[in-house]
């Protein structure tokens, strides 16, 4: 990974406090996005900021869920600079182990232009 491209913890959200109020905030305040693969709840806040729900009993294997994790967080500090101030909370709706990193990057990019260019919108 080169120098300067981890996911600082300013841009993540950690505890359980920041997971639970976009989780249990006004629903017309969350925007929701999603495809097939993922869904995107997110909440007004000073900066971009990721926060990642993938679920054991999607993906049993810590070796698979860190995948998906890895792939998330690319995707977010590629497009980290063009999305609104807002907190982020990405959760895996199905079983990804079978699906490629290709076609995984894929969905995420779809996924994060949808949200940068109908920032107003849910989807």
């Amino acid at each position: 990974m080169p120098e300067g491209s981890a996911l600082g913890k300013s841009a993540r959200l950690i505890k359980s406090s920041e997971f639970s109020k976009v989780l249990n905030a006004d629903r017309h305040a969350v925007w929701r996005h999603q495809d097939p693969w993922f869904r995107v709840l997110s909440l007004a806040s000073a900066r971009p900021r990721l926060g990642l729900a993938i679920a054991k009993r999607l993906m049993p294997r810590a070796v698979d869920r860190n995948r998906i994790r890895r792939l998330i967080r690319e995707s977010f500090r590629a497009h980290q600079a063009h999305l609104p101030n807002r907190d982020y909370v990405v959760f895996a709706r199905q079983d990804l182990r079978q699906c490629s990193s290709k076609d995984i990057r894929h969905s995420l990019d779809q996924l994060m232009h949808a949200i940068m260019s109908h920032p107003n919108e849910s989807h």
